[in-house]
Order: C-alpha cells, then structure tokens, then sequence
C-alpha cells in the first residue's frame, strides 16, 4: 500500500486555497447529488470534513446547524473564516478526527 505524504497535499491545497472556490464545478456537481441522497430532516450539528474554502460550511449553516469546518490544508480553512462559513473551524486529519464520537449528527464530506 502506498504512503500518502499529507504534509505534501496540505500544501498544494493551500498554494490553491485562494483561488479554489472559481474552479470546483464539479466539487458543486457532486455536492448536489449527495445532497440529493441525504434523508430530508433537519441537521443541528454538523462537521464538514475537508472543508475547501467553506462553501458547503456555508450551506449548513445558513439551514441553522452548528457547523465544524475540518480541512488538512490551514489556508483552506483561512479562507473559509474569511467567509464566516462555520461556527468553528478545525486543522486536522479527516482519518484521525480530533473530536469527541457522536459530537455531529452529520459528518459530511465531498473530498
């Protein structure tokens, strides 16, 4: 199995984190499929695993969760504290979560 060097794709997301948002079509294609798939109910907490800049921090937020933004990248996450799109925003490891279990009713990610 190969080893994945995450200090290397922090990087590279974050040389990109500026200007990231004006490309990811598909990031928004995908999005609204899954969001397609997700049982119709009201979410009050929920993390956003690999954030990006925030923009689907941003969608729950504005449906009235309490959002945790988690990206690897700290620039992702500067960008998406300069668009107020969560309640909280996180460094770290989507394989190693920081955080306590059941803290979230939806852990949701688009990587």
């Amino acid at each position: 199995m190969a080893t994945v060097n995450k200090q290397a794709i922090a990087a590279a997301f974050g040389r990109a984190a500026a200007h990231y948002e004006q490309h990811a079509d598909l990031q928004r294609q995908s999005a609204d499929v899954l969001l397609a798939m997700l049982p119709q109910r009201k979410y009050t907490h929920v993390l956003d695993a690999g954030c990006g800049p925030g923009w689907m921090s941003r969608h729950w937020r504005e449906r009235h969760a309490q959002v945790t933004a988690l990206d690897l990248s700290p620039p992702m996450l500067v960008q998406a504290r300069q668009k107020d799109a969560a309640d909280h925003y996180l460094a770290g490891d989507i394989e190693s979560l920081p955080l306590a279990t059941a803290t979230f009713d939806l852990a949701w990610s688009n990587l």
